[in-house]
């Protein structure tokens, strides 16, 4: 799938910089800007494509890799094009897990799911098992997508996943006992890290 002259051109006219926390951008077209973070700005292009552009060309290649690895085993956006500083990749329109919840439940069989997730990031060489629910997606043949894949491979594991249990909120422990059930191997493995139960405690009295 190439990007055609018009498109290429607007995308020239965005600029994304970075002095320090987010990035800061600049941008003059009609592309709507959909999220940005500590490495890059998102665009939506239509109602297929988006492209992250990426303040350095070294996390630009650091997340495309991440991306050809999830695309392996269809957990990532597809990824269309890419240029020195930017990614031109599928548009997931589906809800993120953390929306999914507000209207579904946590139940045994999207437990599954996510512990599947985990498991397919050691498959392919992630080692920071730590995702956030906003960008985790349900999409509709029951299958998750990630995005935001620039951190998935760390000098160090990251074996706790604190984004993801912090996003689950008041489902967080729910969600520990159906681990328990599905994945003894995860539920040893959260349960004897030595930040578990500060965790656990934080969330549980998270508001109070």
């Amino acid at each position: 799938m190439n990007l055609d002259k018009g498109v290429m051109e607007k995308l020239d006219k965005i600029s994304v910089s970075k002095a320090s926390g987010a990035v800061e951008v600049s941008n003059p077209t009609q592309f709507k800007m959909i999220g940005k973070g500590h490495q890059g700005a998102v665009f939506q292009i239509d109602d297929h494509r988006c492209v992250k552009i990426y303040n350095t060309k070294i996390d630009r290649d650091r997340e495309l890799d991440a991306l050809q690895r999830g695309n392996q085993i269809g957990i990532t956006p597809k990824v269309y094009i890419t240029g020195d500083k930017f990614i031109v990749m599928e548009f997931i329109k589906h809800p993120s897990l953390f929306e999914y919840l507000d209207n579904n439940p946590l139940d045994k069989e999207l437990t599954g799911k996510i512990v599947d997730l985990l498991d397919s990031f050691e498959q392919i060489g992630f080692n920071r098992f730590d995702h956030s629910a906003r960008h985790i997606y349900v999409v509709p043949n029951g299958k998750l997508k990630i995005i935001d894949v620039v951190h998935m491979i760390k000098s160090e594991p990251v074996m706790l996943a604190k984004k993801l249990l912090g996003d689950l909120g008041d489902k967080a422990e729910d969600f520990i006992h159906l681990v328990k059930e599905v994945s003894p191997k995860w539920y040893d493995t959260w349960k004897n890290h030595p930040d578990y139960d500060g965790l656990m405690f934080k969330i549980k009295n998270k508001g109070k």
